[in-house]
């Protein structure tokens, strides 16, 4: 109630505030990630993360800034990472069955996985068919923010197993630390951020 609305309100009402509220979001994952560092072994994949996430963040609020993509766009893209990740946890909750990689992240089962994807992109149908749009690349862009969003919460996944944890943090009560809750961000953003500089 509170995490949902210090992401959305910044983007939509003011770039001051949008820059303040995610230079404090980097600012927390880095020391997240900085106490993840003192267990772990491999010093230097700490090392990247920190560079990367620090990218993708700043990334993010310059897409903002310069409006290189639009606000509604950002926040259709959020709201996917979202719906992705509610539904792939609930299919998992209430379905269970096989485990999708339990050396890495034992929560996560092939029923969420499938749930997650298929739930979504039913989603995105009904969402554009109620705008009374179809576009197939936007089905596309669809699957490749599932990807992402996907590879990002298994690279922290990773990164916790590294460290010996659970959850990066206890900065939100019940649901670990900030990290926990943007890594499928910045997977996504990371494809994203890139994409719209380069091309």
């Amino acid at each position: 109630m509170i995490f949902v609305p210090l992401m959305l309100v910044p983007i939509i009402f003011s770039n001051y505030l949008l820059v303040f509220v995610y230079i404090l979001f980097n600012s927390i994952i880095i020391n997240e990630i900085l106490l993840m560092k003192t267990r772990g072994n491999n010093k230097k994949i700490y090392n990247y993360f920190l560079l990367v996430i620090t990218y993708v963040i700043f990334i993010f609020i310059i897409l903002n800034i310069t409006e290189v993509i639009s606000t509604r766009t950002i926040i259709e893209i959020i709201m996917i990472i979202w719906l992705f990740d509610t539904l792939s946890y609930i299919g998992g909750r209430v379905i269970g069955g096989k485990k999708l990689m339990p050396t890495i992240s034992s929560g996560k089962t092939v029923s969420g996985l499938v749930s997650g994807v298929t739930l979504t992109l039913i989603s995105v149908q009904i969402y554009q068919m109620s705008n009374n749009e179809f576009d197939i690349i936007f089905i596309f862009i669809t699957l490749l923010i599932i990807i992402f969003s996907f590879l990002g919460d298994l690279m922290a996944s990773l990164l916790k197993r590294m460290s010996y944890i659970k959850d990066s943090g206890s900065i939100l009560p019940g649901h670990g630390g900030l990290f926990d809750r943007l890594d499928s961000f910045l997977g996504v953003f990371l494809l994203i951020g890139t994409l719209a500089i380069f091309i």
